[in-house]
């Protein structure tokens, strides 16, 4: 039996840590000895996916969350080390962009044969990195990927960037699909479901994801505010640290009344199943898992190009669409626009989504990984 150990911080609301969390328990149901180590205990929903595990994934807490992220890794590297030590593993697989250089380090402190797996979950290469900054981020990178055994990136269009950006570890980078959609998320109700706090006859505007920069709500609830269609409702599930920012925006614009935050929600099919349509104005992400929710939920989506693959994916598809200009007044403008063109479902939002079923995802992992 092959022993899989996957390095992850903690497990709080985001789709890496639910991906980690469907990774693991797909392993062991394959017939992998899985660990799941997490440097820190007390996520904000380690209980919910304790409950959802996989009975024979083993899960190891190094120690308690004391600061910020990066402060926890280096304070609880020790640890890590001292863990590898004492159990040997062939595969160790490293769940996300800010635990590959760590994974790395963890494994060759300990004098591991294991494999050492990365994975990207956000993008290497970005537009905003500039000066020394972007040259030093490059070059820890080269040397990190370049001593990794594998790279798995989310997308054939990443995996093109990276080659070309880091040419010494070209044979490193292979495209993997993720495991994002349920059964659940594929089958249609006969009639839209209710929305709690949403007014009956509304077009619902939906959005899913922390309150933190990167996710840039802001920019959605201002654009929200310009809109000219009547009878719109936005909903945003999700927390963070700029919730309340958010909130007291809200109220500034006077849109309370037109808007709900009703937090983290576990299970979004609904949600996604009853919106007319769903917004993502990050400023960047990885391979977003929402964008495949939302279109099996037969949801027309408009995004910024905030990832490599975003005109890959959803430029061929009807009812889908990136934005042209990132303020207020534009994006306003393309939702109105959305909102009065009666969307007809097509098969091409279903048939994308089931590429990235979770079977089909587990099922290419095992694949990508078994070549080492």
């Amino acid at each position: 039996m092959k022993r899989i150990t996957l390095l992850h911080y903690r497990l709080d609301n985001g789709g890496i840590d639910r991906i980690a969390t469907l990774l693991a328990s797909g392993f062991a149901k394959a017939g992998y000895d899985v660990t799941l180590l997490l440097f820190c205990k007390g996520g904000s929903v380690e209980d919910i996916y304790h409950e959802q595990m996989h009975d024979n994934v083993k899960i190891i807490h190094l120690g308690e969350s004391q600061s910020t992220r990066t402060k926890d890794l280096i304070r609880l590297l020790p640890k890590a080390i001292q863990w590898f030590r004492d159990n040997p593993n062939d595969l160790l697989l490293s769940t996300c962009n800010n635990m590959n250089w760590i994974s790395l380090l963890a494994a060759k402190c300990a004098k591991s044969k294991a494999k050492v797996i990365f994975k990207t979950t956000n993008p290497i290469i970005r537009k905003d990195d500039k000066g020394l900054y972007a040259i030093l981020r490059k070059w820890g990178y080269q040397k990190a990927f370049q001593k990794a055994d594998l790279t798995l990136t989310l997308s054939e269009a990443e995996s093109h960037e990276l080659q070309h950006a880091f040419p010494n570890a070209a044979d490193k980078f292979q495209s993997v699909i993720n495991p994002y959609v349920t059964d659940q998320m594929l089958s249609m109700p006969e009639h839209k479901p209710a929305i709690p706090n949403v007014p009956k006859g509304h077009k619902i505007i939906l959005s899913i994801g922390r309150f933190e920069p990167q996710k840039n709500m802001e920019l959605l609830i201002q654009s929200f505010a310009k809109l000219t269609h009547e009878n719109c409702y936005l909903v945003i599930l999700g927390d963070g640290t700029l919730k309340d920012d958010c909130e007291k925006l809200v109220y500034k614009l006077g849109i309370e009344n037109h808007i709900s935050m009703p937090g983290f929600v576990p299970n979004v099919s609904d949600y996604l199943k009853a919106a007319d349509l769903y917004m993502m104005t990050s400023r960047y992400e990885g391979l977003p898992a929402v964008i495949f929710e939302a279109l099996a939920s037969n949801c027309p989506i408009i995004s910024t190009d905030c990832f490599v693959a975003a005109r890959e994916i959803l430029g061929p598809i009807a009812g889908c669409s990136l934005l042209e200009k990132e303020d207020p007044n534009s994006i306003a403008k393309m939702i109105d626009e959305a909102l009065h063109i009666p969307f007809h479902e097509t098969s091409a939002m279903r048939d994308t989504a089931r590429i990235y079923s979770i079977e089909n995802g587990i099922a290419d992992h095992i694949q990508k990984i078994e070549t080492l």
